[in-house]
C-alpha cells in the first residue's frame, strides 16, 4: 500500500495535467473568435450603422465575459474532448450570428442612412463613366489606340522609325579618351549607359553649334511634312530645275564592267544612242557590250580579236555598226544587230602603217583617219571605200565631227583650226588660236555651240561658236580668243567631252591619277564637289555621257569602267 500511493499520485497528477492542457487552447479559440467579433463591433461603432449605446454596452459585457471565461476556464474544465467540442459548437454559432447581423445591418444601411454618411462619399456617376469607357474601349480598341498614339504624337513630336535596344545596355567610360571627357558633369563621373551617352553628345554638339536664328525662325513656323513622308515620289521636277554652277550630284553605282572588267586599261567607252547598251574596248584586244542599268549591268557579248590591241572603238550608222582599230594597218567592223566581224585592209589607194587615230560619228556616212603628213582620209562608213583627202599645213593632232556629220573641224600643232565641209570637201574656215600651246584634242558640243581644246600644259580653252561665225565672216583667216581658260590640270590634256545639252565639259588628263575635272557652262565653272579625295579616279583614259545624260562613264587604267549616275538629268 506504501508503494502505491506515489503512483496513485502520480496518476492524479497527470489527470490534473490532461485535463488543465486544453484550457489555454480553448481560451485561445474562443479568444480569438471573441476579437475579430470585437472588431467588427467597434467598425460598426466608428462608421454607424446600430445604435451606438446598446453595441457599446454589448462590446463592454462581451469583453466582461471573454474575462470571466478565461479565468474560470482552467477550473471548470475537466474533460479535453467536451472542451473541444463545445468550444466549436459555441464557435460555429457565433459565427452564424454574426453573418446573421451583418446581413441584416447591410440591409438597412442600403435603406436608411446612417448620421456619419455626410462625412463620406461615393462618386457613382464617375465609376459608372469608368465603366461604359472601358466599355467602349474594349469594343473600339483600334480607335482608341489610333487616338492615343495621334496624341501622343502631338505632344512629343513624330516618333523614331527605329530605335537601338542595344542602346541602353551598352556602357561608356568617360574617362578612356580625352575628347570625351568634356562629357563629364562631375570629376567622379565615369561610366555612363549608351543613352546617357547619346543625349550628352547631343547637348555637346548643340553648345558648339547654335541653331542660327533663321533655321530657328523656319522650324518654329514649318507645316506638318507627315503626309510628303508617305511617298517616294520626287518632291521636285528635275527636268525643270537648272543646272548650279558650283555644285553637281553623282552617285556612284556599280561599275559598267563589273561582270566582265577589262584585263588592262580600258582606252575606249561609249554608250549607244538609242539603247541602254555601253562598250568598251581596250589593249586586252577584246571589244565588250553591257546593258546597263545601274545595278546589275550583265554582259551581252564580248569579242576577242586576236591581230589587234584596240585603241580606237566607237558606234557608227546610228549604232548599228562598230569600228575597231589600232596600231596596225587594218581595223575591223562589227556588225551589233548579226554579231558578224569584219576585217578592212586598210584604206585602199593609201598604204598606212597605223590607224590608231579613227573617228567616226554616229549619224554620218563619214569615217576620218589622221595620218603624220597632216592629211585626214575621209571613207564611207557603209562601203568603207576611200572618198577624199583633206590636207592641212601642219601636223593634225586632233579631228572632231559636228553632230548632224556635215562638218569636221581640225586642229594642228601649228595653233590653227580648219572647219571643213564634208558634202563638198572643202576648207569654210581657218582661224588661229595665240592662247593655245601645242594643241592636243578638240571637241564640239552636240548643239554647236561651243567647242573647247586641250593643250600640252594643261589648259583646257572653251570657245562660243558664235563668235568664231562672226568673225569668220570678215576674212578667210582671223585670230580667236577663248571666253573661259581652265587651269585645274597640270599634265597633258588627253581628251574633251560635252554632255547632250551642252551643260557639262568633262576634260581629262592620263599623266596623272584622279585627273578629271567637270565644267558648268555657259559660266565655265568647274564643279568644286566632285571629284573629291575619296573618288579614286585612277588614271582617266576616257569618258563618256549617255544619251540624257542620266549616266557617266569613266575608263581607267586599272580595266575599270566607273560608272556614275547624275540624279539632276532624270533620263537615261
Amino acid at each position: 500500500t506504501k508503494r502505491e500511493e506515489p503512483i496513485r499520485k502520480d496518476s492524479q497528477s497527470s489527470d490534473e495535467d490532461r485535463t488543465e492542457r486544453p484550457a489555454p487552447r480553448a481560451k485561445r479559440s474562443k479568444r480569438r473568435h471573441a476579437k475579430s467579433r470585437a472588431e467588427v463591433d467597434l467598425e460598426k461603432l466608428v462608421f454607424g450603422g446600430a445604435d451606438e449605446k446598446d453595441l457599446g454596452s454589448d462590446i463592454f459585457s462581451k469583453i466582461g465575459q471573454e474575462t470571466s471565461a478565461y479565468v474560470g476556464s482552467g477550473s471548470e474544465a475537466s474533460d479535453d474532448e467536451e472542451m473541444e467540442s463545445a468550444a466549436d459548437e459555441e464557435d460555429d454559432d457565433e459565427e452564424k450570428e454574426d453573418e446573421d447581423e451583418e446581413e441584416q445591418e447591410d440591409e438597412d444601411n442600403d435603406d436608411e442612412p446612417s448620421k456619419d454618411d455626410s462625412l463620406f462619399f461615393v462618386d457613382t456617376e464617375r465609376d459608372e463613366d469608368m465603366a461604359n469607357s472601358e466599355s467602349d474601349t474594349s469594343a473600339d480598341g483600334s480607335d482608341s489606340g489610333e487616338e492615343s498614339a495621334a496624341e501622343e504624337e502631338e505632344s512629343t513630336g513624330p516618333k523614331a522609325a527605329w530605335v537601338d535596344d542595344d542602346t541602353k545596355d551598352a556602357q561608356v567610360a568617360l574617362k578612356a579618351q580625352s575628347r570625351s571627357r568634356k562629357l563629364r558633369e562631375t570629376q567622379s563621373d565615369n561610366v555612363v549607359s549608351g543613352d546617357v551617352y547619346e543625349e550628352r553628345l547631343r547637348q555637346q554638339f548643340q553648345k558648339i553649334h547654335a541653331v542660327p536664328k533663321w533655321a530657328a525662325e523656319a522650324e518654329a513656323n514649318q507645316e506638318d511634312g507627315s503626309e510628303l513622308l508617305k511617298t517616294t515620289k520626287s518632291l521636285l521636277s528635275k527636268s525643270s530645275t537648272v543646272l548650279q554652277p558650283t555644285r553637281l550630284d553623282t552617285v556612284r553605282v556599280r561599275n559598267a564592267n563589273q561582270t566582265a572588267p577589262s584585263q588592262s586599261a580600258v582606252l575606249s567607252v561609249q554608250f549607244h544612242p538609242t539603247s541602254n547598251v555601253l562598250l568598251t574596248a581596250g589593249l586586252d584586244k577584246t571589244l565588250r557590250l553591257f546593258e546597263v542599268d545601274g545595278k546589275e549591268n550583265h554582259k551581252i557579248q564580248s569579242i576577242y580579236f586576236k591581230d589587234l590591241s584596240v585603241t580606237t572603238a566607237q558606234f557608227i550608222r546610228g549604232g548599228q555598226e562598230v569600228v575597231v582599230s589600232g596600231r596596225r594597218g587594218y581595223y575591223y567592223s562589227v556588225d551589233v544587230e548579226r554579231g558578224s566581224v569584219n576585217r578592212i585592209n586598210g584604206i585602199p589607194g593609201h598604204k598606212m602603217a597605223s590607224l590608231e587615230f579613227m573617228r567616226g560619228n554616229i549619224n554620218g556616212d563619214r569615217l576620218a583617219i589622221m595620218s603624220n603628213g597632216g592629211q585626214i582620209h575621209l571613207v564611207s562608213a557603209r562601203t568603207k571605200q576611200f572618198i577624199h583627202t583633206l590636207p592641212m599645213n601642219g601636223v593634225v593632232r586632233d579631228i572632231s565631227f559636228t553632230a548632224d556629220g556635215n562638218y569636221l573641224w581640225s586642229t594642228g600643232l601649228d595653233n590653227e583650226v580648219y572647219q571643213w565641209d564634208l558634202r563638198q570637201n572643202r576648207c569654210l574656215s581657218r582661224w588661229h588660236d595665240s592662247t593655245a600651246f601645242r594643241p592636243t584634242c578638240l571637241g564640239l558640243s552636240q548643239d554647236g555651240s561651243y567647242y573647247a581644246s586641250g593643250d600640252n600644259s594643261g589648259v583646257v580653252n572653251i570657245y562660243d561658236t558664235n563668235s568664231v561665225t562672226q568673225a569668220a565672216s570678215g576674212s578667210s583667216m582671223f585670230n580667236v580668243k577663248p571666253f573661259k581658260s581652265v587651269n585645274n590640270l597640270t599634265t597633258s590634256i588627253r581628251g574633251v567631252k560635252f554632255n547632250h545639252s551642252s551643260e557639262i565639259l568633262g576634260i581629262f588628263s592620263r599623266h596623272k591619277a584622279d585627273q578629271l575635272k567637270l565644267v558648268h557652262l555657259p559660266t565655265g565653272t568647274v564643279f568644286a564637289n566632285w571629284p573629291s579625295m575619296s573618288s579614286h579616279l585612277g588614271n582617266v583614259q576616257c569618258i563618256d555621257f549617255s544619251p540624257q545624260s542620266g549616266f557617266m562613264a569613266v575608263g581607267n587604267d586599272s580595266g575599270k569602267a566607273l560608272l556614275y549616275r547624275l540624279p539632276h538629268y532624270s533620263g537615261y
